[in-house]
């Protein structure tokens, strides 16, 4: 605990205090200045960013980091603005500064294991509330200053002058001693003393006093900065190279050029946007501008004029692209190549030093995508450490900087195993970090500890062990870490990769939320931006057994996601050209590895079977764009489509064939997961119906259920093939049987035979039997309509002429002036469904004639026996307008087969057990 404390002089020491507040109005800053000032006049040193003149040579950001680093206090005012960008909920580029502050706070209650050390003081200003602070301050007291006893308050704690001081101290009592115990306790560890180790994240510039074994690499490439003034630092993962550039070369060049910026970006998915997010991060805060955002207009002159983009910087700057890899793996090819001009561009303006780091599998890609020669003459490759003697400085000389002690066994067992393993310094540097924080206030960084951690082989397992018994306790909170790997990691060439994911979105979730802070506060989350989170290292990927097992079982699915999301920005791009987008037959693979890596469960669809469409349902509404219109299905988009009279009757018939090629998503034109006819069901109401007979005839219509489609090809065939289907006697008993029912050819010529296309060269006897053997497999009176309840169904309550009303529709039957010639798929026309809601069945006008129970002459007669004609209702593709009225009767004799004959299906109302 920093406090301000009385000398052995008797003179007090003056506290050092920083302000932290959010720049929300001029009254605010004046009164947060007023606050200062009074401080200041009472002998408190107190800092305000308002102190500092224009722009401070190492960036706001650092800076920030220094005062709260330096100070005995901080004051945090609190107001409903801070918090909101405290915690990260203000609107885009506004408020950096308290957030890059509560990062810090946040981190330094997480090391402190949030006990109130004094340090972090809230402060409330007249009006304010007290709900507005923070949620990691909430337990803290607050001091209100509505007058001068809130402000006498606070001086007390800044100056330790306590409103109750103790009593002098009396002279001290002798006691004897008493028996020495078995074993000494150990003295507390020092609290203050900061972790020198970085853990798995990077060093960063302000870490360089700690940052050891490194010099010659450092040397190496600093020469080459000033040589050459582009440098590519290219070694394997986990050698360090970030690092090198943030913590070794940054302080390096800042010798001898104080006033150096140090730029850092990562160019994954939008490189022009993220480094103009960096331009303006690094740019003292802009408030009310009339030009719009800043970070637009930097990225207009980044294109344009790059020396305009870098004004305001201290010089020279150093322009760090990191994780340079990311440009080829995470950005599609149209952004990384308009980027290289500007990456190019830069190189041309005077004082700017260009640094990128990259993964040496990817330095093929690089070479080909930098100029000719470029590559050759910045190349630095960065080798491993694996020289003793250099493991040991960065193992020993950090924690001696601090006064700790580094046992010798501990020293060669991690010099030993750093330099066989690959990639070992990431795993190295969280076994510090640990030791670090775990060490014995006598001994430091001991071997007992390091074993209890499983070595440097378990050291991730180990660190993430309180972690996963949390998540092997609740099965929830498991699938809401799998969410967040889904979001933090992919698959790139079947090799995985870290995944910069936006934050907000993971703070806002209530299961994942708590999961991002808690994987911060182990270092295993990186902030890379105030509104990104990414995973520390790649070797999480491999060493922490949850994250590995995660990517191998899902590995294709990621891969999918990749490949989708690529392609929809390629598309998106193009203009959306209809040529660059998917069929349903890579849509569905995506979609379903979207939702598997979203763990959710389907959201049925009752009109559709396919349970490609579910998983659609299930995710539509989160999908970003341009990934959700990109993946929209293929057959929702064509279904679309029918849904106006403006489509032609040559553009349906296509539709029906691709929906056929796909196979059919509908419900009621397939078959069941059984193999049984899919049929979708209909409610038709009670009526009266007067047939077009001499003299007409009136019937009396109960309520049934009636097919939506006429029986498909599909469907017809299930039929032909079961083995208790056409062959079997039992369904023709009262029939006239076929020549040879052995030989299911018997049966009609199987004509434009496409699956979703209504059955064809159909006899009405044919149809009788189909029905007898449906209704024994459903369970259901399963037989022909008669003609009335044809007839009702066909034309409504309202007693229509046609399906969807009394005038003739040219785009809402397939008839002989359709001019397609044949069938086409059920369901084609729509709007030529019958009722006023448009709920009624599809193709009762024109496509196929469809036969009816009862006999022509004798309507009444509804018997299965005798030859006597049948009635066939609804006209077809081969017939005019008046044959497709709702009332037309036509016949045939039971045997007749035609390739405009089919049929469909009814049901007595109710039906038992059947859903509606």
């Amino acid at each position: 605990m920093a406090t301000m404390h009385a000398e052995e002089s008797g003179e007090a020491r003056s506290a050092r205090v920083f302000i932290s507040y959010a720049q929300e109005s001029e009254d605010h800053s004046a009164w947060v200045l007023a606050l200062a000032d009074r401080l200041r006049a009472h002998g408190i040193d107190a800092w305000i960013d308002q102190f500092e003149q224009g722009f401070v040579s190492a960036g706001w950001r650092t800076w920030m980091t220094e005062q709260i680093r330096q100070a005995h206090h901080v004051l945090v005012v609190c107001t409903e603005e801070y918090e909101k960008r405290f915690e990260g909920n203000a609107p885009a580029y506004v408020g950096r500064g308290v957030r890059w502050e509560s990062q810090h706070i946040t981190q330094a209650l997480y090391d402190a294991k949030f006990v109130n050390d004094r340090r972090f003081i809230p402060v409330l200003r007249l009006g304010a509330d007290a709900p507005f602070v923070p949620f990691p301050l909430k337990d803290y007291t607050s001091y209100r200053l509505d007058d001068d006893s809130g402000y006498d308050a606070l001086y007390r704690l800044l100056t330790d002058q306590p409103a109750t001081p103790a009593r002098p101290l009396g002279v001290q009592r002798k006691l004897p001693p008493l028996p020495r115990p078995g074993s000494a306790q150990p003295a507390p560890k020092p609290a203050d003393i900061r972790n020198p180790y970085p853990g798995l994240a990077a060093f960063r510039p302000e870490d360089s006093e700690f940052f050891f074994g490194r010099e010659d690499d450092t040397a190496r490439v600093v020469e080459k900065l000033r040589a050459e003034r582009f440098v590519s630092l290219c070694g394997g993962s986990g050698t360090g190279k970030s690092s090198l550039a943030a913590a070794g070369v940054d302080p390096a060049l800042r010798t001898s050029n104080p006033g150096l910026t140090y730029l850092r970006f990562k160019p994954q998915g939008q490189p022009l946007r993220q480094l103009a997010e960096a331009l303006d991060r690094a740019l003292p805060e802009e408030r009310g501008s009339l030009f719009g955002p800043r970070v637009s207009r930097l990225e207009q002159w980044l294109l344009t004029d790059p020396a305009k983009a870098l004004e305001g910087l201290g010089k020279p700057v150093l322009l760090l692209a990191d994780q340079f890899e990311e440009l080829f793996t995470q950005t599609d090819t149209a952004q990384a190549d308009a980027f290289r001009p500007v990456f190019e561009a830069l190189g041309q303006v005077p004082d700017v030093l260009r640094l990128l780091t990259l993964r040496s599998e990817f330095m093929g890609r690089l070479a080909d995508w930098l100029p000719e020669g470029d590559f050759a003459r910045s190349l630095v490759h960065l080798q491993p450490i694996t020289q003793p003697e250099r493991l040991r400085r960065l193992i020993r000389d950090p924690a001696e900087r601090c006064g700790v002690a580094v046992e010798r066994d501990v020293e060669e067992s991690l010099v030993t195993a750093a330099s066989t393993a690959r990639g070992a310094l990431p795993l190295v540097a969280l076994t510090l970090h640990r030791l670090f924080d775990q060490r014995d206030p006598g001994l430091g960084l001991t071997l007992k500890a390091y074993r209890s951690f499983g070595e440097l082989a378990g050291v991730v397992q180990s660190a993430a062990a309180r972690i996963d018994e949390a998540l092997n306790a609740d099965p929830a909170l498991a699938a809401a870490c799998d969410r967040l790997f889904g979001a933090l990691a992919t698959v790139i060439d079947e090799v995985p990769a870290r995944r910069t994911a936006p934050v907000a979105p993971l703070r806002a979730d209530p299961a994942i939320g708590p999961l991002v802070e808690a994987l911060r506060a182990q270092g295993f989350l990186a902030d890379p931006d105030d509104a990104h989170v990414e995973l520390a290292h790649e070797s999480l990927l491999w060493h922490w057994p949850r994250l590995a097992d995660w990517c191998r079982r899902y590995g294709d699915q990621l891969a999918l996601r990749r490949q989708a999301e690529q392609a929809a920005r390629d598309w998106e791009r193009s203009g959306r050209l209809p040529a660059l987008r998917w069929t349903w037959e890579r849509e569905k693979p995506a979609v379903e590895a979207l939702l598997a890596l979203a763990h959710r469960s389907p959201q049925t669809d009752p009109a559709f079977t396919d349970p490609g469409i579910h998983a659609w349902r299930a995710l539509e509404a989160d999908l970003p764009e341009p990934l959700r219109s990109f993946l929209a299905p293929e057959p929702l988009r064509l279904l679309e489509e029918l849904k106006t009279d403006a489509c032609p009757h040559q553009r349906r018939e296509e539709i029906g064939l691709r929906l056929n090629q796909m196979g059919d998503p509908r419900r009621g034109v397939g078959l069941t997961s059984k193999g049984l006819p899919d049929i979708e069901w209909i409610d038709v109401p009670a009526g009266r119906v007067t047939l077009n007979t001499r003299p007409p005839m009136a019937f009396d219509v109960e309520p049934f259920r009636m097919a939506r489609y006429p029986v498909t090809w599909a469907q017809y065939d299930a039929f032909l093939k079961a083995e208790d289907g056409f062959c079997n006697p039992a369904w023709w008993s009262d029939l006239a049987l076929p020549e040879d029912l052995e030989d299911a050819q018997q049966a009609g010529e199987r004509r434009w035979g496409f699956d979703s296309h209504p059955a064809i060269n159909v006899s009405w006897f044919d149809a009788m039997a189909y029905g007898r053997w449906l209704g024994s497999r459903l369970g259901l009176p399963v037989r022909l309509p008669t003609e009335w309840e044809w007839q009702w169904a066909a034309s409504s309550p309202e007693g229509w002429t046609y399906p969807w009303g009394n005038d003739w529709q040219e785009l809402r039957a397939n008839i002989n002036k359709s001019g397609i010639g044949r069938t086409t798929a059920v369901g084609m026309y729509p709007l030529g469904r019958a009722g006023l809601d448009g709920r009624g069945g599809d193709d009762l006008s024109g496509n196929v004639w469809e036969w009816c129970l009862n006999e022509y002459d004798e309507p009444q007669n509804t018997g299965p026996a005798g030859e006597a004609r049948r009635v066939l209702r609804g006209g077809s593709w081969n017939d005019p307008t008046e044959y497709c009225r709702a009332s037309f009767r036509h016949w045939d004799t039971p045997d007749g087969r035609f390739n405009d004959f089919g049929f469909r299906l009814v049901v007595s109302c109710p039906i038992p057990g059947a859903e509606p």
